[in-house]
This record gives structure tokens, C-alpha cells and sequence, in this order.
């Protein structure tokens, strides 16, 4: 019982709290520097940036010899504990933001926290204007860009809508609205990787997601986190056997992206293996010709309430239709077609279904032959995305669970089949199943965890660098 409640019998002392007030100190006076800072250029933050992060890790080795030396009781936690982990998730939540907001600070000199997010979330390489002028006016058949807007999801600006009554603009609810499931994905995950491994790869899933090289988007004003928020917790409840959550959140996800019809897949696998285990169980507790009548009684009622189960699991993956069936039902109200969505998708954004070996052709053949903005924000990154999802999903097939390997293999085909891909690195960022296999990596050596997590880390600053200079990252 003492080890475990031990994060709350632990005690910090008066040194330990000076030396965390010292590094929030650092913190916050580096963020203020930055943010006041005329150039963006990312060759002078990275050393400013290495020194303070250097001069934080001696605060921290500093602090237990000095608490010895003085004869004080060392400072300790017991990071077994899952609130250090939820903790962990929101300095992250917390850290990326500071980033976001200083350089969203630089571009607006002196503007306030809502003036900042109106004219750094607004520019044009992003959807977010786009679902707030959804959630504001709803669809529209309109001859401008506004008729254009039913190929995306309503569910995120229905959410927006109801946040708008209680923050200042639309563009505030959605980033908090964003930053919330950002948060609950973090939460959930852990929680999912509990049920399918162990501890320690729960945390390091954990990890994976959020420095995955494209997982800024989680913290900006569109549907990442949302989305990924909602496909975690229907693959979670589907192993709870918690079918009722299910429908909820795989009707949710589906009305959010319309790759959240394919998480029928997964939950229909589960649904499978669990009813095969129910029968062999049925058949091992099957009783002789001598047993009592009671036990057959028994074993009959077991029989009925398990078909009665299997009906309700089967009927939550009605969720997936009934979802994509609202949807064309809008577009039929708004538009009197209810494909109309396909229409604008390629008529407009270039983007029909094909195959994905078409895919990482043009991708690989716009590097050598455009532009070189295009090529850094755009094409490169679709290269490395497209080429370490199916690595990893490759690598995992034996490793991660079946249901999760299916569901990655129909999300690929899915998400990286568009004529035109743009954003492949955003659709790769909530394929949730690629941080196990990052996990399962990480956990074999001490070394692979170190070197994984500097790759995804340097990625994810790159990445972060073009999308803040405003380049073709969508």
C-alpha cells in the first residue's frame, strides 16, 4: 500500500522547489526573450534554445547532491504512477504552445493572445478558416468558396459552435477545443496501451505520438486531436467490451474525417476474436450427460445473454454507416447530391481515390522538379511520411495487435491513395498504431529509445520550423 500511494507520501524539499522555481524562471524569461525577437531564422534559436535547455539539466543533477550535502531527504516520485505520465502530457501540451504562441508573438508585435491566434491560425496554408466559417454559417450552396467548404466534416465546427458561447472568438475555441482532445489523446492512448502492453511501451506510445514529426497539428485549430481522441477511445471501448461507447464515439469519429469509417475494421476483428473466445469457453464448460439440470440452465442463460451481447456488438458498427450516411445526407439537403462532396474534392482540390504507388511516384518526382518552397514543405516531408508509415507498419505486423495492423493497412491505402496529396505527413500523424510499433522499437534497447526519439525530435523541428515561416506545410 506504501509503494502505491508513494507519490503522495513523498515530500519535495525546500531545495528541490527552488530549483524547479529556477528552471520555470529560465523558462519563461527565454520564451519572453524569444518572443520579442525580429528574425525567425532557426539558426539563431537552436543555440539559444540547446543553452537553456542544458542549463535546466545541471539545475536538475544539482539539486539531489546539494539536498545530500545538506543533510536533506532526497527529493523523489514514483513515476510508476499514471499521473506522472498525465503530467507529463500537459507540460508537453504546455510546451509546444509557448512555442506556437512566441512565434505567433514575433509576427504580431505587442498583440494580444486572441489577436495572435486570429492572424497566425488564419493564414492561408490551413484548413482552419475553412471549419470556422462552417461552424459561423453552416453549409451553404453558394457560387463562392463557401459552397466549397461540404467536403469538410461537420462534427469539429459543431464543436466550435457550442465552445464560441462561452470564449471570446471562434478562432479561441478552436484552439482550446484542439488542445483539450490534444490533451485527452495523450490520456487515452496510455490508457488503450495498458490493455494491449505493458507499462513501460504505454508511455513510450505516449511519447511517440506527441514528437511524432508532424504532431504540431494536434495543437493548431483542426481536427487532429479530435480525430485521434476518437479513434483511440473507440478501439479502447471495443476491448472493454463497452459496445454502447463504441457506437457513440464511432459515430463521433466518422462525422469528424471520413477515414473514420475504416475504424470499422478493427472494432469488427475484435468483435470476431472476442465471440470466437466466448465459444471455446462455452465448449470447455460444456457439461456430461450425468451433470444437474441446473447447470444446464446455467449454461443456457450464459448461451442467451452471449448472443444478446454479439447483437449489440454488431450493432455498434452501425456507428460507421449511420455516420457517413448523415454526411451524405447533408450534402443531399445543401446540395440535392449526395456525392456532391466528391465533386469539389476534385474539381477544386485535385484529389480523387487512386493508388497509392501513384502516390510516392509524383511525390518523389516533384522533389527533382518544383519549386524549392514546395519541395521543403511539402514533397520531401510526403516522401518521409509515406515511406515511414509503411515501414513501420511492416515492421509491427507481429508486434502490435492484428486489429490495430489491419486498421493501419486500410488507413494507408486510404490516406496516401489521393491523386493530389498534400498532407500526407498531417494524415500520418494520427495513425495511432504506428507509436506502438515506435514502442516496441524503443523497448528492445536503451539505445533505439535515444536515437528514435532524436530522429523524431529533429523531424518534428523541421517540420515546425517550415509550418511557422508559413511554407506549404497543410
Amino acid at each position: 500500500m506504501e509503494n502505491k500511494n508513494s507519490l503522495y507520501n513523498q515530500h519535495f524539499t525546500i531545495v528541490s522547489l527552488i530549483g524547479f522555481g529556477a528552471c520555470a524562471v529560465g523558462y519563461f524569461l527565454f520564451f519572453q526573450w524569444f518572443a520579442y525577437q525580429e528574425c525567425l531564422d532557426f539558426r539563431r534559436l537552436l543555440p539559444a534554445l540547446l543553452s537553456v535547455v542544458c542549463f535546466m539539466y545541471a539545475i536538475y543533477r544539482t539539486v539531489p547532491i546539494l539536498e545530500d550535502f545538506w543533510g536533506l531527504k532526497r527529493t523523489s516520485i514514483d513515476t510508476s504512477h499514471p499521473a506522472c505520465v498525465y503530467i507529463g502530457i500537459g507540460l508537453w501540451v504546455f510546451f509546444v504552445n509557448t512555442l506556437i504562441y512566441s512565434f505567433g508573438h514575433q509576427l504580431e508585435h505587442g498583440a494580444s493572445f486572441t489577436v495572435v491566434l486570429e492572424n497566425f491560425f488564419g493564414r492561408y496554408t490551413n484548413d482552419t478558416p475553412h471549419y470556422i466559417a462552417i461552424a459561423q454559417r453552416w453549409y451553404q450552396n453558394t457560387l463562392d468558396d463557401h459552397g466549397r467548404l461540404i467536403v469538410f466534416f461537420p462534427f469539429y465546427p459543431i464543436l466550435l459552435r457550442i465552445m464560441f458561447v462561452v470564449t471570446p472568438t471562434y478562432m479561441f475555441a478552436a484552439w482550446f477545443v484542439s488542445n483539450v482532445f490534444a490533451f485527452g489523446s495523450g490520456v487515452m492512448l496510455y490508457k488503450l496501451g495498458r490493455l494491449i502492453t505493458d507499462e513501460r511501451e504505454a508511455r513510450l506510445a505516449v511519447k511517440f505520438i506527441y514528437i511524432f514529426p508532424s504532431a504540431l497539428f494536434f495543437f493548431v485549430p483542426m481536427t487532429e486531436s479530435l480525430f485521434l481522441f476518437l479513434s483511440v477511445a473507440v478501439i479502447y471501448y471495443a476491448l472493454r467490451e463497452r459496445f454502447g461507447l463504441v457506437f457513440v464515439f464511432g459515430l463521433m469519429a466518422t462525422l469528424t474525417r471520413s477515414a473514420g469509417a475504416l475504424l470499422i475494421i478493427p472494432v469488427a476483428c475484435e468483435i470476431i476474436g472476442q465471440m470466437r473466445k466466448e465459444a471455446e469457453e462455452m465448449r470447455e464448460s460444456k457439461p456430461g450427460e450425468d451433470t444437474a439440470s441446473e447447470q444446464h440452465v446455467e449454461l443456457w442463460q450464459r448461451i442467451t445473454r452471449g448472443k444478446y451481447r454479439n447483437v449489440v456488438k454488431f450493432m455498434s458498427l452501425s456507428s460507421f454507416i449511420l455516420g457517413m450516411a448523415i454526411y451524405l445526407l447533408i450534402n443531399r439537403i445543401v446540395y440535392g447530391n449526395a456525392t456532391q462532396f466528391m465533386f469539389y474534392q476534385y474539381d477544386y482540390w485535385h484529389q480523387a481515390l487512386y493508388f497509392f504507388w501513384h502516390t510516392i511516384t509524383y511525390l518523389i518526382y516533384t522533389v527533382f522538379n518544383s519549386e524549392i518552397d514546395w519541395v521543403i514543405g511539402a514533397a520531401v516531408p510526403g516522401v518521409i511520411a509515406f515511406c515511414m508509415t509503411l515501414i513501420l507498419i511492416t515492421y509491427g505486423a507481429k508486434k502490435v495487435r492484428v486489429s490495430l495492423t489491419l486498421f493501419a493497412l486500410g488507413y494507408f491505402i486510404f490516406a496516401f491513395g489521393p491523386t493530389w496529396l498534400m498532407s500526407g505527413p498531417r494524415y500520418a500523424a494520427v495513425l495511432f498504431p504506428l507509436a506502438f510499433v515506435g514502442a516496441k522499437i524503443a523497448a528492445k534497447k536503451k539505445g533505439y529509445n535515444l536515437v528514435l526519439t532524436i530522429a523524431y525530435l529533429a523531424m518534428f523541428a523541421l517540420y515546425f520550423h517550415e509550418f511557422v515561416r508559413d511554407n506549404y506545410v497543410f
